[in-house]
């Protein structure tokens, strides 16, 4: 039978940026959270993934200056930083008798959706607890750093911080692109000018209705053509900045033996 509760939280859960700061989660709530990341699925029960709780002041501002200072994040009582990691796996292996190679592009990845799973699970235990929560990513922006600040060893990338609190307002969730965009049969369905048009109309209006703002179909018209897709997120994913972070992280993948040729 279909559990319309779950399915309701799934369909309706958006990213919270405003926590209620001075109320508290009760451990019991913290432990179910860290449960149902820990029961995410694992390609071979591998689980290349650690969950690191941060909770010491001096870590947290340290991870706060390393994610830009984004205020909201000191608001939210529970901190909780996601790592692909392959240490434990070859450490496991190691002391009970073998010693091989299982490092690369294969176990990353399999590390990095392992990891995405624990955290898919995270923020769905967090909803259902009347929780709110968002995923800070600019941690992986910064991976020496972070590696220093988390004490990660070697083999181990931090990639994503879940900020989770009460939230003091809900929005309605954010408008995605058609299920007919996505979700294609047999093979790729490409998309043309039309339809990025018409997802950009439906998302600028959502955005600013959930803003409280109510607007005519002019204003809107006109809105979308001054910030139309291409440019809104070629200003914020600038190409040096992608360059920049690209050149880092592989880098930092390929002396922690994430990454080979």
């Amino acid at each position: 039978m279909e559990n319309s509760s779950m399915l309701d939280i799934i369909l309706k859960r958006t990213s919270i940026r405003s926590y209620e700061k001075e109320k508290k989660i009760p451990e019991e709530f913290v432990e179910k959270i860290l449960l149902a990341g820990i029961r995410a699925p694992s390609a071979g029960n591998i689980q290349p993934r650690t969950i690191i709780v941060a909770k010491d002041e001096v870590v947290r501002e340290q991870l706060y200056q390393l994610c830009e200072g984004q205020a909201f994040m000191k608001a939210a009582p529970l901190w909780i930083v996601m790592c692909a990691d392959l240490h434990r796996h070859l450490k496991a292996a190691e002391l009970t008798g073998v010693k091989y190679d299982f490092t690369g592009i294969l176990p990353y990845t399999f590390g990095v959706l392992d990891a995405s799973l624990s955290l898919e699970n995270m923020v769905i235990a967090a909803e259902a607890l009347g929780l709110g929560s968002v995923m800070i990513g600019s941690i992986i922006e910064h991976p020496e750093e972070a590696r220093t600040i988390l004490k990660l060893p070697e083999h181990c990338l931090a990639f994503c911080i879940l900020c989770v609190g009460y939230p003091k307002r809900k929005f309605e969730p954010r408008e995605k692109w058609d299920p007919r965009m996505i979700v294609c049969e047999d093979h790729y369905r490409d998309i043309d000018a039309t339809d990025v048009a018409e997802y950009w109309k439906k998302f600028m209006l959502n955005d600013l209705k959930r803003g409280g703002k109510e607007i005519s179909p002019e204003t809107i018209e006109r809105i979308c053509k001054e910030r139309n897709y291409g440019k809104t997120y070629a200003n914020h994913y600038k190409e040096e900045f992608v360059t920049v972070t690209n050149k880092k992280l592989t880098e930092f993948l390929r002396k922690q033996g994430l990454l080979k040729d």
